[in-house]
């Protein structure tokens, strides 16, 4: 009887410390036919943050007709498949701007292409308002702005941040004339020059 004791308290043992060590191993059930759950949260948790930092939309025309006087880190209230799609780079900030009403400061016409692998169902609509979040001093700096001062604001770029959120880049802004254009250029080509010139003094 105590043999029979003693094997029921190994196995329960063994069983223990197999269950323990599961998360590392990857550890399957009984006949291989159930995966760890631990394991795919740690696959989906690596691929999440393989994306922290990485910049996935930039408005560069925006950039060339706007001079961007203030610029304002944001949050973006998103559906999960938005989310994925932004992932993926499946995000355009082209014709997009912003906007202040009663209800805060929305993103308004900026396109955020449809899920891949998700049902017509659950998808989302691509150029849906979507809330932006700031603080209320900012939202209020960026309201005196747009009504006293005839300023514009846009989106200039979309990333994740270190923590793996996504964020979005605004900018206040006033419009540039025609004389002002052609000046930013030339000042952009000067730099290029400069740059190049700088870069092959130090290869040589």
């Amino acid at each position: 009887m105590m043999g029979r004791r003693r094997l029921q308290l190994r196995a329960a043992l063994l069983c223990a410390v197999a269950w323990l060590a599961a998360p590392a191993a990857g550890w399957r059930g009984v006949g291989g036919a159930r995966a760890c759950a631990a394991g795919r949260s740690a696959i989906a948790c690596k691929q999440a943050t393989s994306q922290a930092g990485k910049q996935v939309a930039d408005n560069r025309i925006a950039r060339s007709r706007y001079e961007i006087v203030e610029r304002y880190e944001a949050g973006i209230a998103l559906l999960g498949t938005e989310v994925k799609s932004c992932r993926r780079g499946n995000i355009n900030l082209r014709d997009g701007f912003a906007s202040v009403n009663a209800d805060g400061c929305w993103l308004m016409n900026v396109h955020v292409g449809k899920h891949e692998t998700t049902g017509r169902v659950f998808q989302h609509d691509e150029r849906r308002p979507r809330r932006l979040l700031l603080r209320q001093r900012e939202i209020d700096q960026i309201e005196r702005g747009v009504s006293t001062k005839g300023f514009t604001l846009v989106p200039l770029r979309c990333y994740f941040n270190a923590g793996n959120f996504l964020k979005v880049e605004l900018g206040l802004a006033r419009g540039l004339k025609d004389f002002d254009k052609r000046a930013l250029l030339k000042d952009r080509v000067e730099q290029r020059e400069v740059q190049r010139e700088l870069k092959d003094f130090n290869t040589r």
